[in-house]
């Protein structure tokens, strides 16, 4: 079954346009979100008027990079059990090492740490859990020596859109970030063995040319290193800018680079979440797998 197929059976959980914003990120950045983005400067973004639907289906131009960026981590018998999966406190740890010290905001703000998404991921985990029970979905991935290893792998043309979307999380508006990592978080937390490893394990095995949702992000962090030098006070005006966005600090005067911060933003909780997840799904499997 294709990543494409497989949601069409997930299509009425969620829609392109009007997805519930449920989760603690959302909840929290989303206050601020009318304020913040109508201080941005119109240029700053990108006009997202002739794809509303984020059907845009085309490359995008991708930054030029060294190798490490368009790769996932080495895979390594010390991140791996016996069973070969991978260990869940390295995988939790690769998601919340991503975003680099010098851009994390949300240390200086009490009340968004990681912890506060390991509630809001275990409730909807096993929400999921429940919905997508009458699939009858198999437990785990099917053995690689029963896979065609010389048949060309493409993501679909749905995630497609949203690795692309996610590969312009810089430069794009606040609010298509919101429902572009919203998506992508409702798909991580379906209980599908294959779509599981493919969102969630950074230290998946990846073809020449494919990407992962990890190498994806990645990637952006790459691109980020590159531009946050050439922004004066990059860090006060991040600070800032998270704390209009949660509603602690008044809007004032304008600040440049707005769209790029609020991406980074979004980007770090978004980290954060998918790191959350991981960590309810593993301990999930682990208590409904059988004893030896």
């Amino acid at each position: 079954m294709s990543y494409d197929e497989l949601f069409k059976n997930w299509a009425h959980l969620t829609t392109y346009g009007s997805c519930s914003f449920s989760s603690s990120r959302e909840r929290a950045l989303l206050c601020g979100c009318d304020g913040a983005s109508a201080n941005a400067n119109p240029h700053d973004a990108v006009d997202l008027e002739e794809d509303p639907l984020f059907s845009d289906l085309s490359p995008d131009t991708r930054l030029s990079s060294p190798d490490w960026l368009s790769c996932s981590p080495p895979q390594s018998t010390e991140h791996t059990k016996p069973d070969g999966k991978t260990e869940v406190h390295k995988i939790v740890n690769s998601f919340l090492c991503l975003v680099p010290d010098e851009a994390k905001s949300s240390y200086q703000v009490e009340g968004t740490g990681y912890d506060t998404y390991l509630r809001d991921a275990h409730r909807q985990f096993r929400d999921y859990c429940g919905i997508c029970q009458r699939w009858d979905w198999r437990s785990s991935p099917k053995p690689i020596e029963k896979c065609n290893l010389d048949r060309p792998f493409f993501e679909g043309h749905f995630l497609k859109v949203l690795f692309d979307r996610m590969g312009r999380i810089l430069d794009q508006p606040y609010d298509v970030n919101l429902q572009v990592t919203s998506v992508l978080s409702k798909l991580s937390l379906l209980p599908h063995p294959h779509l599981h490893e493919y969102l969630l394990d950074p230290y998946i095995n990846l073809a020449p040319g494919c990407r992962s949702l990890f190498a994806v992000i990645v990637r952006v962090v790459g691109d980020l290193m590159l531009r946050i030098h050439r922004i004066p006070d990059f860090t006060p005006k991040l600070l800032l800018v998270r704390k209009r966005l949660l509603g602690l600090e008044p809007e004032g005067l304008s600040i440049d680079h707005v769209t790029l911060l609020e991406g980074v933003i979004v980007l770090e909780e978004f980290c954060k979440e998918l790191a959350a997840i991981a960590f309810v799904k593993f301990h999930a499997s682990t208590s409904t797998s059988p004893s030896p």
